[in-house]
Formats: structure tokens, sequence, C-alpha cells
């Protein structure tokens, strides 16, 4: 037999894994080329939103270097199972393109959740430096020097665009669309409206913070409440599943009137609709409203 008979099969797969990878290729890059195609258009979203999120948190923008990282190890893992058909590899791939987004997205979230918790102690600082100055704007340097990060690069942002020609109006809103805190928001709505009325400003802010303190206590405890409700629904969730699962190995043949006759799979049905339903609502009523 020669070598070309005895390894005829191995090169046949080779063969046909690059012609399907050079197809696919040749497809991808079309598709990029065009600046009017799906694909371009979403690729183009994607890294634009990727680093509209870096830059809001004062990193330096890597969604394009990101999402090739993405592509080059998604189609890594995609032809090396090709090669070796092990399961683990398209989880992997999986993962790869999906998990780089969600860290950006999660750690967004979490600087916003931190300024949403620095709000009141800054519009309490703000308060108190206004007692010492009548300008907001010196009043505003001192509260910036006395609070921590990421709020604090927000406040510096907002007096470089004071120093560079904004007003403080303009500035203010800028950093309100910017960070999307809901406390900050109510705290430069104070600031703004008490400085257009001729307010008594630190009175106001103080006001505002003890506000804002007493809020941020009380949904401490209602997410500590739905913690525990959450917990209880998951194990709840999970033991049915559990039941589901574990009643066949114990009782052969217990579950078979569900799955053979045509009444069984209606009933198996409803079940299934009525048990997602009600996961469902137990999630939505455990969410808190604060």
């Amino acid at each position: 037999m020669s070598w070309f008979g005895a390894h005829g099969a191995a090169i046949h797969k080779w063969f046909a894994l690059c012609l399907l990878f050079v197809t696919l290729g040749f497809a991808v890059y079309r598709s990029v080329d065009d600046p009017k195609g799906a694909l371009r258009r979403f690729s183009t979203n994607y890294v634009a939103r990727i680093d509209a999120q870096q830059k809001a948190m004062f990193q330096k923008p890597r969604g394009l270097s990101t999402g090739w990282m993405q592509l080059a190890a998604v189609f890594g893992l995609v032809a090396l199972y090709g090669v070796v058909p092990a399961w683990p590899l398209p989880v992997a791939a999986l993962l790869a393109a999906v998990v780089p987004p969600v860290m950006v997205r999660v750690q967004f979230a979490q600087r916003r959740a931190k300024i949403d918790d620095q709000a009141n102690g800054f519009a309490l600082a703000l308060a108190n430096s206004l007692k010492a100055t009548a300008s907001i704007g010196d009043a505003l340097h001192g509260a910036t020097d006395v609070t921590s990060s990421p709020l604090q690069q927000e406040l510096r942002t907002v007096l470089q665009q004071v120093g560079i020609g904004s007003t403080l109006e303009e500035a203010l809103l800028a950093l309100s669309t910017r960070v999307q805190s809901p406390a900050l928001d109510v705290v430069v709505s104070a600031l703004l409206i008490g400085r257009q009325t001729g307010g008594d400003l630190p009175r106001i802010l103080e006001g505002v913070a003890a506000s804002l303190r007493d809020l941020k206590r009380l949904e401490h405890l209602t997410e500590k409440v739905t913690r525990g409700a959450k917990l209880s629904l998951g194990i709840s969730g999970s033991i049915t599943i559990g039941i589901a699962v574990m009643l066949p190995q114990m009782f052969p043949g217990f579950l078979d009137p569900l799955r053979d006759t045509v009444k069984g799979q209606l009933y198996a049905v409803q079940m299934s609709i009525v048990y997602v339903a009600a996961l469902y609502l137990g999630y939505r009523f455990t969410r808190k409203s604060i």
C-alpha cells in the first residue's frame, strides 16, 4: 500500500478543514471590508461601546485590540476543536466571546455604584466648603480635594472643563450625563436649582446629604432582605430540578407516563411552563424597588 493510500483519510480531513477556514476567512473579510455590511456595523458598534465604557472609567480604550484578540481566540479554539474534538474547547470559545465585554460592563457598573455611594459625602463636603467661601468654584475645589476616587476624577474633569471656558452649569450637566448616577444627579440638581433660586446652598446640600444617607441605609437593608429571598428562591428551584432528575434514578419507570403518552407530555409541558413562570415571578418580586 502506498503512503498516500495509508494517509489518504488524514490528508482529506486536513484539506477539508483548510478549505473551510479559508472560505470562512474570505467571507468574513468581505463582510468587514464593506462599510455597510452587517458584520462591519456590528463590529464598529461593539468596539465603540467598549471604548466608551473604558473612557468613562478613565482607562485607555482597547476595544479594537480586545475584539481582535477575541476573534483570534474563538477561531483558534474552533479550529483546534476540528482536530481534537474535546468538549472544553467550544466552551472556552464561548467564554472568549462573552467574558471580555461582560467584564468591562461589570467594572463600569461597579464604578458607578461606588460614585453613587460617594454622593452624600460629596454633598456634605461641598456644603462645608460653601460655609467658608461664597464662590462655588472655590468650594468645588475644596470638596474635590477631600473626595476620593473615582468621584474625584470626575470632579477634576469638571474643574478642567470650567478652566477651559465651559460654564459651571454645563460642566455639571455633562458630569451628570457622563456618570449616570441617580444619587449624584440629585446633588447636581440641588446645587444648580439652589444657585439659580438664591437659596441657602449649604443648608440645602446638608439636607440632600442627610436624605441620601438615609436612602442608602434603607437600600442596604432592602438588599439584605432581597438577597435572602433570592437565595431561598434559588434553593427551591434547584431542589425541584434535583427531584425531577433523581426520581427516575430511584424509581425506574416512575415518570414514563409523562414521557410516553400524549396526555403525559401535555402535563409535562404545562408543569414546565408553570415552573418557569413561577421562577420568573419570584425573581421579579425579589427585585429591589428603591
